[in-house]
């Protein structure tokens, strides 16, 4: 079995990754907490606090998934259900006139998370790989996501 098919050989990675992204959503969760009455009060600060939360979590529930001991296929599976879950969230949430290039490029990395599951199920493509690399997208997408809004909040502060 090649790496890219084989759970055990992404073990390390996904217990760093699935490490990283609680650690990340700890900080983000006590540096909301410090202005919540000013997210909760904002129209575009609470959506964006809820997404960024929900996401960081999603990628710790993908870890544990590849973590837990159950076949490749079950993985993929699992992975593939969550997302579509996401992928509905994400398109039913946005009226056309209101896609840009950051909405369009969510919904490109939800469809490359469905194209990992789908790897993953038939043991073609080297699942493991495409989800690592999108992983490892939104964790640096997520970290540009918080860092923005934290500075935001914190201007808002300032004035």
């Amino acid at each position: 079995m090649n790496a890219g098919n084989d759970p055990a050989a992404w073990q390390n990675f996904y217990i760093m990754i699935g490490t990283a992204n609680a650690a990340i959503t700890g900080l983000l969760f006590v540096a909301l907490s410090l202005h919540l009455k000013q997210i909760l009060a904002h129209a575009v600060y609470k959506p964006r606090a809820i997404v960024v939360l929900v996401i960081l979590t999603t990628q710790i529930v993908i870890s544990a998934i590849v973590l837990a001991p159950q076949p490749r296929e079950l993985m993929g599976w699992e992975v593939l259900i969550l997302n579509l879950f996401f992928l509905a969230l994400n398109v039913r949430y946005r009226a056309p006139a209101r896609i840009t290039a950051g909405s369009a490029l969510t919904i490109a990395i939800r469809v490359i998370y469905l194209l990992a599951a789908v790897s993953l199920i038939t043991g073609v493509g080297g699942g493991f790989y495409i989800l690592g690399g999108i992983l490892t997208l939104t964790v640096a997408r997520s970290i540009s996501n918080c860092w923005t809004l934290l500075t935001a909040l914190e201007s808002d502060s300032a004035a």
